[in-house]
């Protein structure tokens, strides 16, 4: 075994011992220096989507609307969702405008937020045209791989 590969591997151990403190704490993030490793920060995604309890039982028809109910079907082709684990950003600076806002009309090709990951920020960007329906992250909140971000209409 190489150096390096035997530093991995310790890294790895590292994460794993990290991750599992998360759990045992309940903690949403560690954030470790030393100077083996230099900084490392392991955090655990939280963020639960809001998807509305709706019953298709008449008699709680008097509960709500349920036309104007909004689900998260995950096989919906107008949602648009993590290709990575990382950090969501919805503007391109911390003091500027966002990206975009819910009822923007939105164009093929069109930056929409960045994940950033290892340290690369990678743009997001729309599939198709459209609007803006739903948003439904927060600026610098983590996401794992095919989180839902954004539902177009």
């Amino acid at each position: 075994m190489t150096k390096n590969q035997i530093i991995d591997e310790e890294i790895k151990q590292a994460i794993k011992e990290l991750t599992s403190m998360l759990e045992e704490l309940d903690l949403s993030e560690i954030l470790i220096e030393n100077d083996k490793f230099g900084k490392v920060k392991v955090a655990r995604n939280n963020y639960k989507p809001q998807i509305p309890n709706v019953s298709t039982n008449q008699e709680n028809e008097d509960d709500g609307d349920i036309n104007n109910a909004n689900f998260i079907n995950e096989d919906n082709e107008n949602i648009i969702k993590s290709p990575m684990v990382g950090t969501i950003y919805l503007q391109p600076e911390p003091d500027s405008d966002p990206f975009i806002k819910i009822g923007d009309k939105i164009n093929k090709g069109q930056t929409l937020l960045i994940v950033e990951a290892m340290k690369t920020m990678n743009d997001i960007i729309a599939d198709k045209n459209g609007i803006i329906k739903e948003i439904l992250v927060e600026n610098e909140q983590p996401v794992q791989f095919d989180d839902p971000l954004i539902i177009i209409e």
